[in-house]
């Protein structure tokens, strides 16, 4: 612990701009959080329950109502998120301030670790510590980051550990070991068992071990995964005798994301709750699965458009988050203008930076690359909300600083090409998505009106 705290003193001394901007994205989660002392709703209030329970010895479950086998906690994504709240409250019992604490500490880390995979990826690069402190200030001070830092949620938590994830990939990618394919492994595992859309991503870590031939570390990387998934698909198994090592939150997200009169968002058609409360939680799983199917064979057209939607809603601007039921007035219109400006400059920026990473050289460059395309492609088939495009956005303020150097190189950088394409693109997408979604966007807008 010591040579750890002196290196992070080392290299807080010689880089004063990276401290600087660590510690004001620790202040600025910190002061958020106990400024508007958000109380837990919907998802969070379900997250905030199931830890309690933990503590209290009433198992993994959201209610006290009913056996377990019916209970909701097995729909909700997770269960990593939830057993660390229930740490935490073990320790200092029912009080949301420590996770107000922890979680500013793993936004300010986030940060941290977005500056070093920048910098590994861009090791061979004269520009590489600029292009990662803008990066690391996009993370930072990033509003919707910072927001979502302060609620019992798992985004924060989770982008924590899938950046770990990436920087340990990162470190030893021109030498990896058993030592290294383990950690990445568990790590990859551990960020899928928080949010399991992590999960599309492992493959490419498995194509990685088989490109460079390294076929042993790729055994073990799925087995240190495996090793992870065990004991709560075991635990899963022996509640509920299906096999669900990530619950059937992500199988039910297939059926209401995707059903006749669906609009691609989180919003179940009646059909579905009538069957959860006919046939029970568990059924959920292969039931979701078989209609999605159905739905996909019996109306293709519809899927397309559908899936359509979701892919201009991912990308879209003009859907800033911020509409959270602790804010109004002033202060909602503020948190909304500064999100909407920062997803401008995100998505320009990274779009630019993608762009430019095609034509690269730099293999590192090629997995992040090959890790953004992926990313939001299950949410494309699925459904869409704002805060679950966050994962894309460590990713993409990566793409932004490498962009952003390389543009400023230029003479006349508002002349850029490549800048006025991504423009043209994000701005479109934009538009039509206001085009299709005016009604709910005007219902928005007028109530600052």
């Amino acid at each position: 612990m010591e040579k750890i705290k002196n290196n992070l003193l080392n290299i807080f001394k010689s880089n004063k701009a990276l401290a600087i901007i660590i510690a004001i994205s620790f202040l600025a989660s910190l002061s958020y959080s106990f400024y508007f002392q958000i109380q837990p709703k919907v998802d969070a209030n379900a997250y905030d329950n199931i830890g309690w329970n933990l503590v209290q010895g009433n198992g993994y479950r959201e209610s006290l109502e009913g056996p377990i086998e019916l209970d909701y906690a097995i729909t909700r994504i997770g269960p990593l998120y939830q057993f660390t709240l229930a740490g935490i409250y073990s320790i200092f019992g029912h009080h949301y301030e420590p996770v107000w604490v922890l979680q500013a500490m793993l936004h300010a880390l986030t940060v941290w670790l977005v500056y070093l995979i920048s910098i590994l990826i861009f090791k061979e690069n004269k520009n590489k510590k600029t292009i990662s402190l803008i990066a690391a200030t996009v993370i930072g001070f990033y509003p919707d980051l910072i927001e979502i830092s302060t609620m019992l949620l798992i985004e924060t938590f989770y982008l924590f550990l899938f950046c770990l994830a990436l920087y340990i990939f990162f470190k030893y990618f021109d030498g990896h070991n058993i030592y290294s394919a383990v950690l990445v492994g568990v790590f990859f595992a551990l960020a899928t068992m928080a949010r399991p859309p992590v999960l599309c991503l492992i493959p490419i870590v498995i194509f990685y071990f088989y490109q460079k031939k390294k076929y042993v570390l790729g055994i073990i990387f799925i087995a240190a995964i495996l090793m992870v998934f065990t004991p709560w698909t075991v635990r899963n198994y022996n509640i509920y005798h299906k096999i669900a090592p990530l619950g059937v939150g992500g199988a039910f997200n297939f059926w209401i994301g995707n059903y006749h009169g669906a609009n691609g968002e989180q919003e179940p058609s009646p059909k579905s709750w009538e069957y959860i409360k006919e046939y029970g939680i568990i059924e959920i799983q292969p039931k979701a699965i078989y209609e999605f199917k159905s739905f996909l064979f019996e109306h293709p057209v519809e899927f397309v458009n559908l899936t359509f939607l979701r892919i201009n809603k991912y990308f879209s601007v003009a859907r800033p988050m911020g509409w959270w039921f602790y804010q109004d007035g002033l202060g909602q219109l503020i948190i909304l203008t500064s999100s909407a400006f920062a997803s401008i400059v995100l998505f320009v920026f990274g779009l630019g930076g993608i762009i430019k990473a095609w034509v690269s050289n730099n293999l590192k460059l090629k997995y992040l690359l090959v890790f953004t395309i992926i990313t939001p492609l299950i949410i494309f088939i699925t459904v869409i909300e704002t805060r679950y495009r966050l994962q894309i956005y460590p990713l993409l303020a990566i793409f932004t600083g490498y962009f952003a150097v390389d543009l400023a190189k230029n003479q006349k950088p508002w002349l850029n090409k490549i800048l006025w394409i991504s423009v043209a693109i994000i701005s479109l997408n934009g538009l039509i998505d206001v085009f299709l979604s005016f009604d709910r966007i005007k219902e928005r807008i007028q109530r600052f009106l």
